[in-house]
């Protein structure tokens, strides 16, 4: 069953239930109405009987015997019957008077209603006194019960035609409507099959334009889409780079292996220095195989931030460089601040900065630290970043040309720029002849404190 059509019978029943409901209630009110004019038509009638009576009379006046007033009258659908004296066990068609109809005859009971049965057949039966008569006299009108069926039938069959008529025309409009409704859907449902068939991640769909859930839902779609794709590109992108990066180290590594194998080995007097050379490519290779890694990682998860002193965490990054290039000169300012980030994105993030500054210094050139506002500062004393290579110095592998005799990959900057954006932060940067200023710089969403 299609959503479409689900909907429709949805609405349908929707309508149909309130519609019966509406109708029962319609129903009910007008068989309750038609019973209490029922009843007032009995209670007319009873006010008529003296007139009756007395015509009754008249018409009897010149036989030689009293006129029989008790027989039966019938006005319209309601029947009279009168009596001058309400003497108990006096037969009458609904069985003979009782010691109540007497009272009600002399006043000492209110007139009543009763339901009767006479012959198989129902009726609705009124008492009360026999108006201008202080004898004693009595009344008793009656109707039958079923009078009302066929008005009551004729209702209930208009009823029910507008009930089943208002469902049809309910799952009709419904069906229509939905159609149009759900047509954004029907695109959404297109594209994603296309995109399970062909992988063809760049299929979008046309925006409906509008701000209801259908509109948000399509957007969404193409955002992901679009996510989805340049996750896909950049996956695509890091493992063809990762592959020309990674074999320049390993064909280096091979190449001296194969020296020492064909060589005299160890004894080669070239022994040494081939084995230093292996072991820096190899160095080499798993700083990259780390620095990958570690970009993946920023790429793809969202970190564990908590709140930490900016100004202690780059006070031990500091420490570390430090014990590892005891020859490099670095001037830290470091005021306390608290932030809330990923403590070790930020420690590889801030070392990064810190080495970068430390490559492009001339020797004995001092790098600076500052951490003050949320915010570290790292910077050189280096040639500065020409303007061609400025917009690029955060991509993967990208490397200056005046960098691509130094060692790295190119892959530190990149890091730094994963870490700043997984953290809510920022990097700027700033740079002239007398050197580069790299920032990071968190955003105040981020900060605590």
């Amino acid at each position: 069953m299609t959503l479409r059509h689900r909907l429709s019978v949805a609405a349908a029943v929707g309508v149909l239930i309130v519609v019966a409901a509406v109708s029962a209630v319609v129903y009910f009110s007008y068989a309750a109405s038609l019973r209490s004019r029922a009843d007032l038509s009995l209670v007319a009638a009873a006010e008529q009987a003296g007139g009756i009576a007395r015509g009754l009379k008249q018409a009897g006046g010149d036989s030689q015997s009293p006129p029989n007033i008790s027989t039966p009258v019938t006005v319209g659908s309601v029947t009279v019957q009168l009596f001058t004296a309400a003497v108990p066990g006096e037969p009458t068609p609904f069985g003979p008077l009782d010691k109540l109809d007497a009272a009600v005859a002399e006043g000492a009971q209110p007139a009543y209603f009763a339901n009767a049965s006479e012959g198989g057949r129902q009726f609705r039966v009124y008492t009360a006194p026999l108006p201008g008569d202080s004898g004693g006299g009595l009344v008793r009108t009656s109707r039958a019960a079923n009078a009302d069926d066929g008005a009551l039938r004729n209702a209930a069959l208009l009823l029910a035609a507008l009930t089943v008529a208002a469902t049809g025309i309910t799952y009709a409009v419904a069906r229509l409507t939905a159609g149009r409704i759900l047509r954004p859907i029907a695109d959404l449902t297109a594209a994603a099959e296309h995109v399970t068939r062909t992988r063809d991640l760049t299929a979008r769909l046309r925006s409906t334009g509008t701000n209801d859930e259908v509109g948000r839902l399509s957007s969404s779609f193409d955002t992901m889409l679009a996510a989805l794709h340049e996750s896909v590109t950049a996956q695509r992108q890091l493992v063809a780079d990762a592959s020309h990066e990674l074999r320049t180290p390993l064909t280096s590594l091979t190449t001296n292996l194969d020296l020492l194998e064909d060589g005299a080995g160890l004894a080669d007097p070239q022994a040494p220095a081939l084995v230093r050379a292996a072991r820096e490519q190899a160095g080499e290779l798993d700083q990259l195989i780390t620095d990958l890694l570690d970009l993946a990682r920023y790429h793809e998860r969202a970190p564990h931030r908590q709140t930490v002193r900016l100004d202690q965490l780059t006070s031990e990054a500091v420490h570390r460089v430090r014990q590892r290039l005891p020859h490099a000169v670095i001037d830290a300012d470091l005021r306390p601040c608290l932030v809330y980030v990923d403590p070790a994105g930020v420690d590889h993030a801030i070392c990064n900065l810190i080495d970068n500054a430390i490559k492009w210094s001339p020797p004995g050139g001092a790098v600076h630290v500052v951490v003050a506002d949320s915010r570290v500062s790292v910077a050189d004393h280096g040639p500065g970043i020409a303007d061609e290579d400025l917009p690029r110095i955060f991509e993967r592998f990208y490397r200056a040309p005046a960098a691509r005799g130094m060692p790295g990959a190119g892959l530190g900057l990149a890091i730094v720029g994963s870490v700043a954006r997984a953290n809510g932060g920022t990097i700027e940067v700033r740079t002239g002849a007398a050197g580069s200023t790299f920032t990071l710089v968190f955003a105040p969403g981020a900060t605590d404190g």
